[in-house]
């Protein structure tokens, strides 16, 4: 996914894991119910008849190149390990 939205891809994903923490649906990437063919392809649908396609593609390019910087995983780890 963030390789995807590193490269200006429009990412469709389910709300699992991490996956809401990075995508914000309609804002950088889409969020789908679950992954079944038809909510795939409602979803991959509405992903290609959004008015702002390549701005939310340019968007989760722009939030996957500045949060997730060699400088950005060291300020989280440091946090991590200053708590403990």
């Amino acid at each position: 996914m963030l390789e995807a939205m590193a490269c200006g891809t429009p990412v469709l994903a389910t709300p699992v894991g991490a996956i809401p923490g990075v995508i914000q649906d309609g804002v950088t990437g889409f969020i789908m119910e679950n992954n079944t063919p038809e909510c795939i392809a409602r979803n991959v649908i509405r992903a290609l008849n959004h008015p702002d396609l390549e701005g939310i593609a340019e968007r989760g390019r722009r939030y996957v190149e500045e949060e997730f910087t060699f400088e950005k995983a060291v300020e989280r780890w440091r946090r991590v390990l200053n708590a403990i």
